[in-house]
């Protein structure tokens, strides 16, 4: 059965950030407020701008980098700047489609992937994928593999090569381009698979350094990392380190190989500059950026394993708690504790990627978009997001979306559907319900186009 990866909101917050220059700090980019998203409230997900980005629009003041807006700017922006559709031209339904869960469970493809999407082909439906997922490669990475995928599971061999293109990837830190353009000049740690690394310079990050490149340069920091000084078996005989790397923040691509590692390191960098010279520097500030909040997610063995969300929460734990051994003020763990920003579905900013990256394909095929369909398999982030994106649609009278459940991921029958309009069986009999519910529509596109509409 194929599956996909499990959102608890319950145990997310929501932060945005602030480029901030601060005179006496090695930190040049500070956090400004945090919302709290309980797994129950009316906010998550929210369509309106002043619940996704902080209930008080009025304090949405932020100072800019070099004319440049900064990260709660942009994502504001984003957020309330949805593209209108002002051509008078034949709309079309279209789908964003979640990828595990749907068209695979983990390594293995399903069979009628390919189905689905060669409906969609025939028909000239613009559709995309958006994952909390990635594993650390570009989005033209991503498409070629899931291209290969589909067409070596596909049982009629097919072998097409444009069922994915880069342009209709968002994959869980996809918004980093775009939200945290701020960041490129400067020096970031980047956090994931060691290919994550080459995606953030493809990215345009300048001065990026992988988590592993950083506790190779300090490896005493990790005592049972493969350089460190584990008990007494081993002594590490060097100079003094030099600590000059002023890592202005902090970017989870995908989840860390070693968890130990990964906390230990972070938490000493949230509290210092210079970890081995200074503990705990109380006008450091840097932000940490994960791109994928699920705690869960479902790969090829019999039960969920923990994801991204699961170290974002261990992280949290201990970071609050070795400030409390400090002796770190309450008030001011609280306000550290906001240095955490979280992308992924099902946030708003993330849906509207996925929306604008369908409006362009629109574009391209000459129709509009009467309605976005998003299919998944996980009501708390599939689900959910495409709800709050419905209800930002009625608010801006934009062409509204709805919520197809599939069986063949983490949604059982029984579960809570979230507001999902139907569930299926698979894709393939997504597609065709929708396919059947806008014959009229696709039909009137057909004879707009003339007979090259069924050229695929």
């Amino acid at each position: 059965m194929l599956a996909h990866r499990q959102m608890e909101a319950s145990d997310c917050e929501r932060v945005l950030c602030d480029s901030k220059a601060s005179p006496d700090s090695g930190s040049m980019f500070r956090v400004s407020s945090v919302e709290t998203m309980s797994d129950t409230s009316s906010d998550l997900g929210s369509p309106h701008p002043e619940a996704s980005l902080g209930k008080d629009c009025s304090i949405i003041k932020s100072l800019k980098l070099g004319g440049k807006m900064s990260l709660r700017e942009s994502i504001m922006h984003k957020c309330t700047d949805v593209k209108q559709q002002t051509a008078k031209r034949p709309a079309m339904p279209a789908f964003v489609f979640d990828i595990d869960g749907v068209f695979k469970n983990g390594g293995k493809y399903a069979s009628f992937g390919a189905d689905a999407l060669e409906k969609l082909h025939k028909a000239r439906i613009p559709y995309c994928f958006m994952t909390n997922g990635g594993g650390g490669r570009t989005e033209t990475q991503y498409a070629k593999v899931m291209n290969e995928k589909i067409n070596a599971f596909d049982s009629k061999k097919r072998n097409k090569s444009d069922y994915a293109t880069e342009e209709q990837m968002i994959l869980s830190y996809s918004p980093f381009k775009q939200h945290l353009g701020h960041l490129m000049e400067y020096p970031v740690l980047v956090v994931g698979c060691p290919r994550s690394l080459n995606t953030a310079r493809e990215y345009g990050f300048q001065k990026p350094m992988h988590l592993s490149e950083y506790t190779r340069r300090h490896p005493m920091m990790n005592p049972f990392g493969k350089s460190g000084c584990e008990k007494d078996d081993k002594v590490i005989n060097g100079g003094k380190e030099t600590w000059n790397e002023n890592f202005q923040a902090i970017l989870v691509f995908t989840d860390p190989g070693d968890f130990f590692e990964a906390i230990q390191v972070l938490t000493d960098v949230l509290l210092s500059s210079r970890p081995g010279e200074v503990e705990y520097e109380k006008n450091h500030r840097i932000p940490i950026v994960f791109s994928n909040p699920d705690l869960l997610w479902k790969t090829q063995y019999a039960h969920p394993r923990f994801g991204q969300g699961a170290f974002r929460l261990s992280l949290e734990a201990c970071y609050k708690a070795r400030m409390e051994a400090l002796g770190i003020s309450s008030e001011e763990i609280a306000t550290r504790m906001k240095d955490f920003i979280q992308f992924g579905k099902p946030y708003n900013p993330q849906f509207i990627h996925a929306r604008n990256a369908v409006l362009k394909q629109a574009d391209n095929f000459g129709c509009n978009v009467a309605h976005f369909y998003m299919v998944g398999d996980n009501p708390r982030s599939d689900i959910r997001g495409a709800v709050a994106m419905n209800e930002l649609a009625e608010e801006k009278e934009l062409s509204g979306w709805s919520g197809l459940l599939v069986r063949t991921g983490v949604w059982q029958d029984g579960d809570d559907k979230m507001g999902a309009s139907e569930v299926f069986d698979d894709v393939v009999a997504a597609v065709d319900h929708v396919l059947k519910t806008h014959a009229s529509e696709i039909e009137t596109f057909g004879e707009f186009r003339g007979p090259e509409s069924a050229d695929c």
